[in-house]
């Protein structure tokens, strides 16, 4: 068996080409390859000085300035990375993750209710007792991700 990796900047996601002439063991190596896709419940958070493995349903809050991303976890401890918010909600996209503003993403896990603001824009109150707010522009988004369609909408 011969394996070759090709590193291709212009994909999005990984593409997986198998090839051979013994077709049942293609399609053993495709089940197990299609068995193995299963999104992690863990992220890796790369700081200054160490790597941090943190379970993805710890984090309540992600917070971007410019290219760092500060993590709030639910023990409230605060991991900073560099990254973009952008790039973290590709690779998060299959989580509870949702943007509430153009610099935050919350953990829709942790959301305990959401109360009118000013502007159109509204209050996220937090299971940590912690207040955020959110963007008009992102309540339609965060509707659809608790309810399943932004239809009913009960704010």
């Amino acid at each position: 068996m011969e394996i070759s990796i090709n590193i291709d900047d212009k994909l999005k996601d990984i593409q997986v080409v198998i090839s051979g002439s013994d077709i049942e063991q293609l399609a053993d190596i495709a089940q197990y390859l299609k068995s193995r896709n299963t999104p992690s419940r863990q992220i890796a958070i790369k700081t200054a000085d160490n790597i941090r493995v943190v379970d993805k349903e710890d984090i309540i809050l992600v917070e971007s300035y410019g290219n760092d991303l500060t993590f709030t976890l639910k023990n409230n401890h605060k991991i900073t990375t560099r990254k973009t918010l952008k790039r973290f909600l590709e690779e998060n996209q299959k989580s509870d993750f949702v943007q509430i503003s153009k610099s935050e993403v919350m953990n829709l896990s942790y959301l305990s209710k959401m109360e009118s603001a000013f502007s159109g824009n509204y209050y996220a109150f937090l299971t940590n007792q912690s207040r955020v707010t959110v963007s008009r522009r992102f309540i339609k988004g965060i509707l659809t991700r608790l309810e399943g369609s932004a239809e009913d909408e009960a704010f």
